[in-house]
């Protein structure tokens, strides 16, 4: 956690239990992203490395075209796009 309480792509995956899925926002965005997973990481595994950045392994990212996450269902256009900072705390 960074000072202002932020976590990073890491922290929140612990903070989800070990669980891909969770919604995350960067500002740059204007959109909402899902996580699909972390590069080398099987769900529920834990990071290798030491905290806050693990490594800092890539991370895959649903992005939804959309500014909230009430609005998401399969009819909403997104991409996937990869995340090479996920150590950083602009998520």
């Amino acid at each position: 956690m960074d000072s202002k309480g932020a976590f990073n792509l890491y922290e929140q995956y612990y903070r989800n239990n070990k669980t891909y899925g969770f919604y995350l926002r960067e500002s740059t965005w204007y959109s909402i992203g899902q996580v699909l997973f972390i590069v080398g990481v099987r769900e529920g595994d834990e990071l290798q490395g030491t905290l806050p950045y693990f490594n800092n392994p890539q991370v895959y990212v649903k992005l939804y075209y959309t500014n909230s996450i009430g609005e998401i269902n399969e009819a909403t256009k997104y991409k996937v796009i990869r995340i090479e900072d996920g150590g950083s705390y602009r998520y």
